[in-house]
């Protein structure tokens, strides 16, 4: 099949939903399917890519859906759930695809969910909400989950809240879902209102994008435990103004490292050493307004910037050694979240 990818734009009108997209060689990439879905942010497969996960909104609050995914890529939705809390943000399945979790990002709480073979979400089984706050009063007056996902190996689910500065490694039981009585929590620098999450190849080296912070915090990780190795900014030296941190991507060498800046409308990139150290590399301009995601294309040749406030994605080359260049190739879509394949 011709590699495709996706677009979650967050729309409430008829024009939000998941976005496919077809690669052609030399050309622009084609659309070729839409699957509304209002307030969808964020995608997920199950493990054996047969089915799709989204954030989504119901009734005005925050919910989770499900797709079928048909051998040409084409998606035809199953079911959807409230989420218990507000403002749906992420979305991941456990390594089993028995149990869906989703963070809750106003409210600082995650749902887990139960799925049947089908691909069909069964019942909300767990709502667990964090307690504390961080000093940045205007954005950590209380918990703020914004990512969930599963460690390397396949042991804890990783919930990581903005609000409190801090990584919560939940144990994850198979079959019977994850133990929310007894996390272990790694915590981070107070105000730098950690955000996202990349494991490297070998599941011991980590980074940390921090929101809040504008910087990267190169971890390791050990059964659970997250220890800090290293810190860098996302910004240039004399940048003044309101921005903040959003998405993180590794090359597929692992050589580079690459964060959005949302203000200061952006893109950094690190070269890396493999052991967690990271050293500034180039600094790129996005392409438009808040790029709330950024990720490679299927062949890792192209590189997207989702910028949400300009409604574009605007895409570049890669080089393969870590340098963007802008090719001219500009999508047009409504509030553009999430690019993903």
């Amino acid at each position: 099949m011709t590699p495709q990818f996706y677009i979650a734009a967050m729309s409430e009108k008829p024009e939000g939903g998941i976005y496919r997209y077809r690669m052609r060689e030399n050309a622009v990439p084609e659309q070729v399917g839409f699957t509304p879905m209002p307030g969808v942010n964020y995608l997920a497969f199950s493990p054996d890519r047969k089915f799709m996960f989204s954030t989504c909104i119901i009734d005005g609050q925050g919910g989770v859906a499900s797709y079928a995914v048909g051998e040409d890529g084409a998606l035809t939705f199953l079911s959807s759930m409230a989420s218990g809390g507000k403002s749906a943000c992420y979305v991941i399945t456990d390594p089993a695809g028995e149990f869906l979790y989703c963070a809750n990002y106003s409210t600082g709480d995650f749902s887990e969910f139960r799925l049947d073979g089908d691909g069909r979400i069964v019942e909300r089984t767990q709502l667990v909400r964090h307690e504390g706050r961080g000093p940045n009063v205007s954005r950590q007056e209380g918990p703020h989950t914004h990512f969930t996902n599963m460690t390397p190996d396949g042991k804890y689910l990783v919930v990581i809240d903005l609000g409190v500065d801090a990584l919560y490694a939940y144990r994850l039981d198979p079959g019977r879902g994850i133990d929310a009585a007894n996390p272990k929590v790694s915590k981070m620098t107070p105000g730098d209102g950690p955000r996202h999450l990349v494991f490297d190849r070998s599941g011991r080296i980590a980074y940390l994008a921090n929101e809040l912070g504008n910087s990267v915090t190169s971890l390791t990780y050990d059964d659970g435990v997250f220890t800090v190795i290293g810190k860098v900014t996302t910004l240039p030296r004399f940048q003044e103004g309101a921005t903040k941190v959003a998405a993180i991507r590794l090359s597929q060498d692992e050589r580079f490292l690459f964060v959005s800046n949302r203000g200061y409308d952006s893109i950094a990139v690190y070269e890396l050493d493999g052991k967690g150290g990271m050293k500034p590399f180039d600094l790129v301009l996005s392409g438009g307004s808040s790029p709330r995601d950024i990720n490679f294309l299927p062949g890792c040749r192209w590189f997207g910037a989702a910028n949400e406030f300009s409604d574009t994605v605007f895409f570049f080359d890669c080089d393969g050694r870590g340098r963007l260049t802008p090719n001219g190739c500009v999508l047009r879509l409504p509030r553009p979240l999430h690019i993903f394949w």
